[in-house]
C-alpha cells in the first residue's frame, strides 16, 4: 500500500489534480457550514474559530516547512553525488595509465563504456526497464574493472596499484549511494498528515470565512491553490523520475566529452 502511495507522487499532474479536488471540495464543505453558524446567530461558537484557525494554518505552516527541507535535502544529497561519481571516475581514469600493461587501455575502454551507461540510465529514470537494464550493466563493468584491479595488484603490487584500487573502490561505493539517494522518498506517512492537515486548515479558513457571512475566493479557491503548488513542489523535489526540477548530469556529460 506505501509503494502505491510513494509512485502515486511520482506523477506530478495526478498528483495536483487529486490534491486540488481534495482541498477545493473541503473548503467548500468549511464554507457551507460556516454559513449555517451564521445564520444561527451563534455568536459563542463564532468567537472561538479565529483561534483555531490560526493554530491550524501555523500547523499546517510547520509541517510544510518540515517537509519542504526534507525535499530539498534529498535533492541536494543527490546533486552532490553526480560531481562526486564524476571526480572519482575521472580519478580512476588517470590513474589507470599508471598500471601494467595490457590493463590501462582496457580499463580506460570500461570506464567510458561506464559514464555512458550512468548517463543513460540517469536519461531513462521514466522507464524502469531501461534504468534496471542500466544498472545491471553498470555492475557488470564495475565486476570487470575490479578484475582488472585484483590483476594488476598481483603483477605490481605497489603504492601506485593501490591508489587505483582505491579510487575504483570510491567508484562503486558511490554508485551504491547514488541508488540509495534515489529510493530515499519521504515517508508515506509524512504525506498523509500534510494532507490531512492542509485539507484541516482549508476547511477551517472557509468555516470561518462562511460563519461571517462572506465567502471570498482567498479562502475557496486561493489557499487551496496555493498549498497545492507546494504541495507540488515538495514532490518534485524528492522524485527524479519525472516533474520539472532535475538532478543535471552535466558533470558526468562533461566527463564523457574529456575521456573521449
Amino acid at each position: 500500500m506505501a509503494d502505491v502511495l510513494l509512485r502515486a507522487f511520482d506523477h506530478e499532474w495526478v498528483l495536483a489534480l487529486a490534491v486540488s479536488v481534495i482541498l477545493l471540495a473541503v473548503a467548500e464543505a468549511g464554507c457551507r457550514s460556516g454559513r449555517r453558524l451564521f445564520e444561527a446567530r451563534d455568536e459563542a461558537r463564532r468567537s472561538q474559530i479565529g483561534v483555531v484557525q490560526a493554530a491550524m494554518l501555523g500547523m499546517l505552516g510547520l509541517l510544510l516547512g518540515f517537509t519542504f527541507s526534507m525535499a530539498a535535502e534529498r535533492y541536494d544529497t543527490r546533486r552532490g553525488l553526480v560531481v562526486q561519481e564524476a571526480n572519482t571516475i575521472g580519478t580512476t581514469w588517470l590513474r589507470a595509465s599508471l598500471l601494467p600493461e595490457p590493463h590501462p587501455g582496457a580499463v580506460k575502454d570500461l570506464l567510458r563504456e561506464y559514464v555512458d551507461v550512468r548517463i543513460r540510465a540517469r536519461e531513462a529514470l521514466s522507464d524502469p526497464a531501461r534504468l534496471s537494464e542500466g544498472l545491471r550493466r553498470s555492475s557488470e563493468i564495475q565486476s570487470t574493472l575490479w578484475q582488472h584491479a585484483e590483476a594488476a595488484a598481483r603483477e605490481a603490487p605497489n603504492d601506485i596499484t593501490s591508489t587505483f584500487v582505491t579510487t575504483l573502490n570510491d567508484v562503486i561505493d558511490t554508485d551504491a549511494e547514488r541508488v540509495a539517494a534515489m529510493r530515499n522518498r519521504i515517508p508515506v506517512v509524512v504525506w498523509l498528515i500534510l494532507v490531512v492537515v492542509a485539507a484541516a486548515g482549508c476547511w477551517t479558513s472557509a468555516y470561518a470565512a462562511g460563519a461571517n457571512g462572506v465567502r471570498t475566493a482567498l479562502t475557496s479557491v486561493f489557499l487551496p491553490a496555493l498549498i497545492t503548488v507546494v504541495i507540488l513542489l515538495i514532490a518534485d523535489l524528492t522524485s527524479e523520475r519525472r516533474g520539472i526540477i532535475h538532478v543535471s548530469q552535466q558533470p558526468l556529460i562533461d566527463l564523457q566529452n574529456a575521456i573521449r
